[in-house]
């Protein structure tokens, strides 16, 4: 058990490369089983990056685009609703239309992403996630796993390993966070290398402050 983004406590499912690669080819499987060849696929920023430019490679499409959405607003202020802060990349119009992400858990991201795109009249507009959260407002055509644990993707073990530090430093020491993200599943190089760096930077910041006294 760790803190989720809200401190409270949180099931955690650790996703490898390679378990990412396969549910992403999953994916592939069940659109090509129903006959559905996208046009151009579309990534939403940051999370479904990874998982559009691979099915994009599986269909051997090179026409990928992307849409950025973010829960901060110009003042990074954090918002309830989403804010598109890059429209598509790409002219969609009479485009048969896949949207790609990590994960459907509130679903406003995808569904903010659907409803910018029907403004530029696709043909059709499909949507596709690794996993889905029965709590999603929108539930994706096409996904692998349903959860409700918070996923870990390869593509953000070192971003999640600084979140937890920053939650658990003043109540747990560095060996223990460390040894508690290796038992979860973080790549135990990927943990001692983090707070090797993290804890010279601490030093260096220590020894400065003694220099400026």
């Amino acid at each position: 058990m760790f803190l989720d983004l809200w401190g409270f406590m949180s099931d955690y499912e650790i996703v490898s490369w390679d378990q990412a690669y396969q549910m992403t080819f999953y994916l592939f499987e069940k659109m090509v089983e129903e006959n559905y060849f996208p046009e151009i696929i579309v990534g939403i920023a940051r999370g479904g990056w990874i998982p559009a430019r691979l099915i994009a490679d599986f269909f051997g499409n090179r026409r990928t685009a992307n849409i950025k959405i973010e829960f901060y607003d110009s003042a990074n202020r954090a918002s309830e609703d989403p804010i598109i802060t890059q429209e598509i990349s790409e002219n969609v119009e009479g485009k048969i239309v896949l949207i790609v992400d990590d994960v459907a858990d509130s679903g406003k991201s995808l569904r903010a992403a659907i409803e910018h795109i029907k403004l530029k009249n696709p043909k059709e507009i499909r949507s596709a996630t690794l996993y889905y959260k029965k709590h999603s407002i929108i539930m994706p055509n096409y996904f692998i796993k349903e959860t409700q644990s918070w996923i870990v993707y390869p593509w953000e073990y070192g971003e999640f390993v600084a979140f937890q530090y920053n939650q658990l430093r003043d109540s747990m020491s560095v060996k223990n966070i460390s040894k508690k993200l290796k038992d979860i599943g973080i790549p135990s190089p990927l943990v001692e290398t983090y707070f090797s760096i993290i804890l010279t930077q601490e030093k260096n910041k220590i020894g400065d402050n003694s220099e400026s006294r």
